[in-house]
């Protein structure tokens, strides 16, 4: 390993420091019970306190040769201080003796605090130890503790006293003479204040790219118009190649976000490979994941995919391959996504330029660096947070040279800037990491000035690792060094969720603070989110994350040999190594690396000390691994943190009652059907994770001991059968309790810890006389609470006892999410109903299948409610949301409403007419469904978005509320020119048969109206446009469907209209007049058949001159049509696709095609009585895609042949007979033959004049 630079720090520096001061504060909690050796070495300590503070500080700066004994010495007699401290905790509690502190730690923090204290960068670490004025010297600490020593064996604690003692005196004399330099983290220690301050500054728009335009809609044109044959026909492949840290995977990142990418494929996928491509379980995991937001076994993963793919166009993502080692993982990976529907795109990203042309089917997009002016707003951007400076910049010129000229128009901060920005090889993720890190000073020239001048620049790429990213290393508060140092144990690419690092960091007692009101997750949190911030960790979507493969380096370098993974390659374990990760299967190698058939002395042995074991390999049930699990947890005493997670296990050896010191237990996705009872001795376990097991597995008898678990994953059937879980009263993750089990609703009342969401399930077989009122009122960290009585009907035998439980189930004021679920009473309870409600910090309400409910609670009054969901309630008969003053808002602050299944609601009150109040000033979405008795509902506000009215009963659409909003949300909805305006885009109206006029509505009001976009109407039977003007002043109209509306013919739009959907009853009615000028803006038509025409109409269409008349269309595509001919539109001058889909007579009255001079796409499909395709088809000059799909009476291509042009052909689910004759020589097979590319069921065929 090449040595770290000298100036880089040392990332144990604050470890050291908190097992130092916890040490000395329980030796002077045990002063009286010391023998006189130890209390010397207690006193010494003390004394050495300025000098090993002073040390620790230089060594976090770079000060001090990290390769030193005396350092090595000092970090491994805190290590074995921290395991001393443990068994003292476990020896005591096993005796029944409590380690009492000696005095409350708020009383203790403040005592800290006044002591004098030399300054440092670690002070954060000064309350953990004792006052000044506590000296050893008198003999006595400030209060006697319990006479602990009579039970427990305090032999480790005085070993640890004096090993600790040793090794600090050696370091405060070997570095008698060190001065800490000025340290950049001294001035940056995370303080609740400072954290908070500079993380929310610190959220830039992390998906602005720079200089990548040109590269965007490359892949975007590709995406649209790509005529790779594999595309066009089933699943593309393009890769993007480059150097690390050149960008590849933020701009592959922006185009998987960007609107377009979302709009053309259904689904989209990110994959992260790590590495060799392998269709590995992980892989399936995340596909799974990203498809159903959950995980699924091996077993029914590959049949979910397939079912959610379906027919469906998919964006699959390949982030870090590096090699292909067999073509058949390809395969098998293109097998799985067959169901997809064909122009699905895959995208890899890769560093090889090989695996990039091996793997593509379309030409390999390859970065390089970015261009100087661009490089220049990229850093300036991060550095100096603001996208409108970032606008205004001074832009360079094509060379960094050019900036002599243009130095006069920069300020001192951006002078300072641009030479930073010169020394970073026009790389984005050192531009982006050390950007971020000077933001935090942005105000300091002294310290931006000695970032530009710190010497690590003068180190060019040490372990190929960019200065810019020692540096912004070197910027870390020491915690979060230590923090992001421990990130070495993930192997390349892994991904992670926040609460799992979190809790390993906890685990590994890298978490501490001096605020003692704050959960150690919670402080976790904090650190976590700033390394988000500051680029070391890289956020991908649904809580998940991963280290950029240059960072996990920079993370294995500064992590030194303390950390080591086993890959089948690897050399041997190095002796001083404190946290394993193993990478290989191979159990011989493991055997031999793991030493476990040499050492005759496993108190020696380094498995002793391993703090960190992390299994990523499948084992596949192996007996002889399971072995090896034994002997590792027999020596590993000093082990805090194991993953076993995804080993293909099923069992779990009782050896692991062995690993005392344990705190973190990861045994998910694996196999186990049985837990051995052992577990229950560890009695340090904070987090055990059994999620993604056997269905049946249950927890130990003993489960309940475990005292300290804080977080336990679990299915619901493993947390339903824990007896007595009011003895883990330190839980703070229980996703669900069920009623009826072995679990009795009472244990709730000490369940005071939990945090996040909680479930009470099961709530109809609940025994009133077991609740008792204010039950759930301790639960002041919950955020959110759900209540289920089932997920039936909703009927109940018992209303008052459904009400009288949900009376008992008030939750504390701090809750955020309330979900009630099947509550069978009439009335809600009165903490609900009451104006003066205790859910002031409610932001999102769902009311679900409360089917006797007649009423529903004030919602209206609640000042933070957000969104609100109420659904199926049948027995509420209308929803009054009456103002307590005139001037009241209602719903204040309300952005999304859903209304759906009132059967006998009939209408929506909010007061008369003459109130000067307002309802839903903020209201961004509306949805109303399967109201059909719902004929009135409020004025809708300028702030609405998007408004969805399906099956409801209203006669007329609400109109917009004339009055001005006055929050400043909605103050926002302005136009350009000043004037009030809605910000409306989206309107559908579905299925709202009793609707007949539009003349009183919201689009009567289109002056209103200028960001309308997408307007639908479907199956509204009795609707007709009585505006005089039609739809012609929706001037950002661009999307129109007119579905099933038999008496709605609309005949004026504005021209911004691209887009068009109507039905053939619209068609019949005769549509427009001839050379009408919404004929010429549409660009994509959809004709669709519908119930409300005859057979006997065609005549009255075969009329109709403007279908001749469509001359910019482009697409046209017809589906389940009765009475359309393609000889009626003579004229398609610029149609390039052509779809028909159910329409089997279309071709019927066919003579020339000569007139569809630019069609590339002829799709043919469900056509089930078509027996022929078009003889005249190779008259088609530009045809070069032809599908033919489930036809089944289709039994031959045309006797005339296929055009010269066509490059794709495609045939899937047609009869047996068309497949034959295609693939006989005799018969179809040479009319295919100067096809390029040729697939028939789904599968590429080799033809017989082009190699495949």
């Amino acid at each position: 390993m090449l040595p770290l630079p000298s100036t880089v720090g040392w990332s144990a520096s604050a470890f050291v420091a908190a097992v130092l001061a916890r040490l000395i504060r329980k030796g002077l909690e045990l002063l009286p019970e010391l023998d006189e050796s130890s209390t010397g070495h207690l006193r010494r300590l003390e004394g050495l306190l300025p000098s090993v503070w002073r040390v620790l500080d230089a060594a976090d700066a770079g000060a001090i040769d990290l390769a030193g004994r005396a350092v090595q010495d000092l970090l491994d007699a805190a290590y074995a201080a921290d395991d001393a401290l443990d068994d003292l905790d476990s020896a005591a509690a096993a005796m029944g003796v409590a380690p009492g502190d000696a005095m409350p730690a708020a009383e203790e923090a403040r005592h800290a605090g006044a002591g004098r204290k030399p300054r440092s960068p670690l002070r954060f670490l000064l309350c953990f130890s004792p006052p000044r004025n506590t000296a050893a010297g008198h003999g006595r600490s400030s209060k006697p503790s319990s006479k602990i020593s009579s039970v427990v064996d305090l032999q480790m604690l005085r070993e640890a006293l004096e090993a600790m003692a040793q090794a600090a005196y050696r370091c405060a004399s070997m570095y008698e003479h060190v001065t800490p330099p000025r340290n950049y983290a001294t001035a940056m220690a995370v303080a609740a204040g400072q954290m908070d301050a500079a993380g929310g500054a610190a959220e830039h728009d992390d998906d602005d790219i720079f200089g990548r335009e040109a590269e965007v809609e490359q892949i975007l044109q590709e995406v649209r118009f790509s005529d790779d044959p594999h595309y066009r026909l089933g699943i593309g492949v393009l890769p993007v190649a480059g150097d690390a840290g050149v960008g590849k995977t933020a701009l592959v990142r922006f185009v998987f976000h960007h609107e377009v990418a979302m709009a053309e494929f259904a689904v989209r996928m990110w994959v992260h490979v790590s590495g060799a491509f392998w269709l590995r379980k992980h892989l399936m995991d995340q596909m799974v994941h990203a498809v159903t937001g959950q995980y699924r076994d091996d077993d029914d993963a590959r049949e979910l995919l397939q079912k959610e793919l379906a027919g469906k166009r998919l964006l699959l993502v390949l982030d870090g391959v590096t090699e292909i080692v067999d073509d058949h993982q390809l395969g098998d990976l293109m097998e799985v996504l067959r169901p997809a529907a064909r122009r699905s795109l895959i995208m890899v990203i890769t560093r090889s330029e090989t695996v990039a042309a091996a793997i593509g089917t379309i030409p390999v997009l390859t970065l390089g660096p970015l261009g100087s002016d661009d490089y220049w707003k990229m850093f300036k951007h991060f550095a100096f947070g603001s996208t409108e400076d970032t606008e205004e910049c001074t832009l360079l010129g094509d060379d960094w040279e050019d900036v002599e000229e243009d130095e006069e128009q920069l300020s001192p901060m951006e002078q300072i800037a641009s030479e930073i920005a010169k020394k970073m090889n026009s790389l984005p993720l050192p531009a982006l990491a050390i950007g971020r890190a000077l933001y935090f000073r942005r105000d300091d020239e002294d310290h931006w000035r000695s970032v530009l001048e710190d010497k690590l620049w003068e180190n060019q790429d040490v372990c190929e690792i960019s200065p810019a990213l020692w540096l912004s290393y070197c910027h870390l508060d020491p915690r979060l060094k230590q923090c992001f140092a421990y990130c070495a144990v993930f192997p390349d690419d892994y991904v992670f969720r926040k609460e799992e690092l979190v809790n390993m960091w906890v685990s590994q007692g890298l978490i501490y603070s001096d605020r003692v009101a704050m959960r150690l997750e919670d402080i976790g949190d904090e650190f976590f989110d700033e390394l988000v911030h500051r680029c070391f960790f890289q956020p991908i979507g649904s809580n998940r994350y991963v280290i950029h493969k240059s960072m996990q380096e920079l993370a294995r370098a500064v992590a030194m040999s303390r950390f080591f993974m086993i890959t089948e390659t690897s050399g041997d374990v190095p002796q001083e190594v404190r946290h394993l990760t193993i990478r290989t299967s191979k159990l011989s190698k493991l055997k031999s690396d793991l030493a476990l058939e040499i050492s005759p002395y496993p108190d020696h042995h380094f498995l002793h000390r391993v703090r960190t074991i992390l299994f990523h390999a499948d084992f596949s049930e192996s007996d002889d691994f399971l072995d090896i699990l034994a002997n590792v947890f027999s020596m590993a005493k000093s082990m805090r943190v194991l993953g076993l997670s995804c080993a293909s296990i099923t069992y779990l050896p009782p050896e692991i009652g062995q690993l005392r010191r344990l705190r973190y237990l990861s045994l998910s996705g694996n196999k186990m059907i049985d837990l051995p009872e052992t577990l229950c001795l560890l009695y340090h376990l904070q987090v055990l994770d059994v999620s993604r097991n056997s269905p049946s597995l249950h927890p130990p008898n003993g489960i309940t001991s475990l005292i300290h678990l804080r977080h336990l994953y679990a299915t619901e059937v493993f947390l339903s059968s824990i007896g007595d879980i009011k003895s883990l009263s330190n839980l703070q993750q229980l996703d669900v309790f069920c009623v009826g089990g072995s679990m009795q609703i009472d244990t709730l009342r000490r369940m005071t810890q939990l945090r996040g969401k909680f479930s009470i399930r099961d709530l109809r077989q609940i025994d009133a006389s077991e609740v008792s009122k204010g039950m759930l009122k301790g639960m002041q960290y919950l955020n959110a609470l759900q209540l289920l009585w089932s997920t039936g009907d909703g009927q109940t035998k018992d209303v008052s006892k459904d009400e009288d439980v949900l009376e008992c189930l008030q939750p504390h004021d701090n809750l955020r999410n309330l979900e009630i679920m099947g509550y069978g009473g009439v009335k809600f309870p009165s903490w609900l109903t009451k104006t003066s409600s205790s859910l002031s910090n409610v932001t999102s309400m769902y009311l679900i299948d409360c089917m006797n409910c007649k009423t529903l609670p004030p919602l209206h009054v609640l000042p933070s409610l957000e969104v609100l969901e109420i659904r199926r309630m049948p027995s509420v008969s209308k929803v009054s949301a009456i103002p307590q003053r005139s001037d009241q808002e209602l719903f204040p602050k309300l952005k999304r409403l859903v209304f759906e299944g009132m059967a006998h609601c009939t209408e929506w009150l909010t007061g008369n007419s003459k109130s000067r109040s307002t309802a839903f000033p903020c209201l961004c979405e509306l949805e109303i469904r399967n109201c059909p008795k719902l004929t009135n509902f409020p004025d809708i506000p300028l702030s609405l978005i998007v408004m969805i009215i399906e099956n409801v009963g209203l006669q007329t659409l609400p109109r917009i509320s004339d009055k001005q909003p006055s929050t400043e949300e909605a103050l926002e909805a302005t136009s350009k020119n000043g004037r009030w305006t809605s910000r409306l885009t989206t309107l559908r109206v579905h299925q709202c048969h009793g609707l007949r006029s539009l003349a009183t509505s919201l689009l009567q009001q289109q002056h209103l109206l200028k960001s309308l976009e997408f307007l639908s109407f479907m199956n509204c039977d009795n609707v007709i446009c009585d505006i005089l003007d039609g739809f012609k002043d929706l001037t950002a109209l661009r999307d129109v469907s007119l579905y099933d509306c038999p008496k709605m013919l609309v005949d004026k739009f504005h021209t911004s209209l691209r887009t068009m959907e109507i039905s053939e009853c619209f068609v019949s009615q005769g549509g427009w007049v001839d050379e009408d000028p919404i004929l010429f803006s549409v660009w994509n038509l959809k004709i669709t058949g519908c119930s409300h025409v005859r057979s006997d109409q065609v005549s009255k269409i075969d009329q109709l001159d403007w279908l001749s008349s469509l001359l910019n269309v482009c697409n046209l595509h017809l589906e389940n049509t009765l009475l359309l001919r393609l000889s009626m539109f003579n004229q398609l001058p610029s149609l390039e696709i052509l779809e028909i889909d159910g329409c089997d007579t279309f071709f019927a009255d066919l003579s020339d095609f000569a007139w569809l001079e630019r069609l590339q796409v002829l799709s043919i499909r469900n056509c089930r009585e078509m027996c022929r395709l078009p003889e005249n088809l190779c008259t088609l000059p530009m045809l070069e895609e032809l599908c033919v799909e489930n036809c089944p009476a289709i039994e031959a291509l045309p006797d005339n042949g296929l055009p010269p042009s066509l490059k794709r052909l495609s045939i899937c689910n047609c009869g047996p007979r068309l497949i034959e004759r295609c693939l006989d020589d005799e018969l179809d097979r040479p009319k295919i033959a100067l096809i390029a590319v040729v697939y028939i069921d789904g599968q590429c065929i080799r033809t017989k004049g082009f190699d495949m």
